[in-house]
């Protein structure tokens, strides 16, 4: 599958984001640096959100255009790791968002209902954002895993699939 431009660049900024969201998220979790970076995390977190929706609306409007020469397993653990992994990124920018709605001041465009926040649902909801991370970084890793599995051992052109680089046709 060959994916447009705006393609490779949502899929490279969602992976530069998630990368700042984990750092960001670690120094505020352990207590690294001062109150600035909870309101980085949860900037970010509201610019992934679009970015996500961007992601998911291209790839739902182009999916027509899969032709994948690949066998059946490989297409079907590819098809399943991405579902999972959007899964994953919906469910950890939707319960962040829940999760810093109940702090004393949230720098989010449209907070939820602060005490729905605080609520044991919140509470429980923040707990699932902290065990996502675990998820998302198993299903990350499968993905890369996949696609050195492509550019190392098959040697063939799935990688050049997601760069900006010219591709063979």
């Amino acid at each position: 599958m060959k994916y447009t431009k705006p393609q490779v660049v949502y899929h490279w900024l969602t992976v530069l984001m998630i990368l700042v969201m984990v750092l960001t998220g670690l120094a505020f979790r352990f207590d690294w640096t001062g109150a600035w970076v909870i309101q980085a995390h949860q900037v970010i977190g509201q610019s992934l959100i679009l970015v996500l929706g961007l992601r998911i609306a291209s790839r739902v409007a182009l999916r027509a255009l899969h032709q994948s020469t690949h066998k059946v397993w490989e297409r079907v653990a590819s098809h399943v790791t991405h579902v999972a992994l959007y899964i994953c990124m919906i469910a950890f920018v939707v319960t962040g968002y829940v999760s810093a709605s109940g702090l004393n001041t949230p720098n989010l465009l449209w907070p939820v209902d602060q005490t729905f926040a605080r609520s044991d649902t919140g509470e429980t909801l923040l707990d699932w954002h902290y065990s996502l991370k675990w998820v998302l970084l198993g299903l990350v890793a499968l993905h890369i895993l996949g696609a050195l599995k492509h550019l190392l051992w098959d040697k063939d052109d799935t990688f050049t699939h997601m760069t900006l680089r010219s591709r063979k046709d």
